[in-house]
């Protein structure tokens, strides 16, 4: 059998978490064909690559990143998930996305987004569906995508951004559009509990919309209603609507500390991911009263406007902040401004002689609708390593990196996520087998949303592959500087496309769209 590129002398980590074996890999256009010893055909192999002392693994599935505006507008940063191994991304994580909307309200929901995804000059958003959106990615993105139903612009579609329970009428036509999502081959709902106008989305309605996904198969995928609920409530409702819609229910980028053991052992059917970093990162509007952040940006900028309620919400925040005081060590990872890059809440308002509250509203009007923050929980790296260990030990726990590639000093998962998990939770702590961790971020994943050809080392399946040094690999992205790319990652492999050759990105983007099987 003649390759159109051979792989030789691997140790091949397969994605299902069987023990690794070594072996060659042979690739014909975009499928693997052939495991095994096959020196004899390197003569006739168009590409060889020389993998010995080197795994050969799937290549990494990212179930949760903010990639699409950096994908659509090929920016540089869509390179920043081939710099971690990833071939794979889901879309609409949080229920975020602009399809199936006029460009006007599309537009509309971008800024509500911006902050999240940073802005995006020279798309049109004129994707009146997602069949239409879906076909945008088509020859320019060097990932595959598995596209989300977004949540987000359905509710948008039907609702606008009213800040109330939806009728039956309008749950009904909501369900009609998921369905015309599913039809275009999505791997099930995804939504984001925490955001406008979501988030007045009851319990209800999530069921409704999320039945219509499990007539094809899919997946529910929620960022839990956090702030309304807590941590167990959200994650209680998410299984609650999987289990009411006859569906697997997936609970966005958690973490496996004290809280959450006992919640997964309830909810026997119930997956989860995490970035396995001790912060997060999310918008400035988070600190807001729940209800106070009805309409989004646009609404908050509007009532900023007269001074009683500016005053009103600076009283509202010091009580939020002395109830949590560690959000004002939250630190400016982008602004519309860009005057406080690095800076905390804490730092600002000690220079301006202002309580938290007072500053905290300021920031508001300057710096939305771009306004993203990156917020350390409480605990150290140090501290929070153990909890990166129970994480990746959870046999129901995926990687994702919850990337966020906006402004100039995002958090450093978007970059340095998947390296992190060896690095860290193999080499480091020994808290998993390579295999296991391998198989948290290609086997899982791929079985969970339905890629049955993604995800594993095996004869037919597609040749989505990466190569790195077992003893190097590894995250270099810090908090300082979040854009540093990995290191020992020698090759990523995107339907039999090298994306990355000998360690440098090829400028190919053979992404394709996928659906379910």
């Amino acid at each position: 059998m003649s390759f159109d590129l051979l792989i030789r002398d691997g140790t091949v980590v397969d994605g299902t978490g069987a023990p690794a074996f070594r072996a060659d890999v042979g690739i014909v256009g975009d499928r693997i064909a052939a495991i095994g010893a096959l020196a004899a055909a390197a003569a006739s192999a168009r590409a060889v690559v020389e993998a010995a002392g080197r795994v050969v693994a799937p290549g990494f599935i990212d179930v949760h990143v903010h990639s699409e505006i950096a994908l659509l507008g090929e920016t540089d940063d869509r390179w920043a998930g081939i710099g971690q191994g990833v071939t794979t991304n889901l879309t609409a994580p949080d229920g975020f996305g602009w399809a199936g909307l006029s460009p006007g309200d599309a537009r509309a929901v971008e800024l509500s987004l911006r902050s999240i995804n940073g802005p995006a000059a020279g798309l049109s958003f004129d994707w009146p569906t997602p069949e239409a959106y879906l076909r945008a990615f088509e020859g320019r993105t060097p990932v595959n995508i598995a596209a989300g139903v977004p949540h987000l612009p359905i509710r948008v579609a039907v609702m606008g951004w009213e800040a109330r329970r939806a009728r039956a009428d309008q749950t009904a036509a909501m369900a009609k559009l998921v369905r015309d999502w599913m039809e275009a081959g999505a791997v099930g709902l995804c939504t984001g509990l925490d955001y406008q106008p979501i988030t007045h989305s009851n319990t209800d309605e999530l069921v409704a919309l999320a039945s219509v996904a499990a007539e094809y198969g899919g997946t529910y995928s929620a960022h839990g209603r956090h702030i309304e609920f807590g941590r167990a409530g959200a994650f209680r409702e998410t299984a609650e609507v999987g289990r009411r819609a006859g569906l697997p229910a997936h609970v966005s980028h958690e973490r496996v500390d004290d809280e959450i053991p006992d919640l997964l052992a309830e909810a026997p059917e119930v997956t989860s991911d995490s970035h396995l970093y001790e912060a997060g990162s999310t918008h400035l509007l988070y600190n807001v009263p729940w209800a106070e952040q009805a309409g989004g940006p646009a609404g908050v900028l509007e009532r900023l406007e007269d001074a009683a309620y500016r005053e009103a919400l600076a009283a509202r925040l010091e009580t939020a902040f002395a109830v949590d005081p560690t959000a004002m060590n939250a630190w400016f990872s982008a602004s519309r401004t860009g005057r406080h890059i690095g800076r905390s809440i804490r730092e600002i308002a000690a220079e301006a002689g202002r309580r938290a509250g007072e500053s905290a509203v300021t920031l508001l009007r300057e710096e939305l609708p771009e306004a993203l923050l990156v917020y350390p929980w409480g605990p150290t790296e140090a501290e929070f390593r153990p909890t990166v260990a129970r994480t990746l030990q959870h046999p129901r726990v995926m990687v994702s990196s919850d990337g966020v590639y906006h402004g100039p000093r995002p958090h450093p998962r978007g970059f340095g996520t998947f390296p992190r998990a060896i690095r860290v939770g193999v080499r480091e702590l020994g808290a998993v087998t390579l295999e296991a961790a391998i198989n948290r971020m290609t086997g899982l994943p791929a079985e969970r949303y339905h890629l049955a050809d993604r995800g594993r080392v095996a004869v037919g399946s597609a040749a989505d592959l990466v190569v790195f040094d077992p003893a190097t690999f590894a995250d270099r992205a810090t908090y300082a500087e979040p854009r540093l790319p990995s290191v020992g990652l020698d090759e990523v492999i995107v339907n039999g496309e090298r994306v990355m050759a000998e360690g440098r990105l090829t400028g190919r983007t053979p992404g394709r769209r996928l659906a379910r099987e």
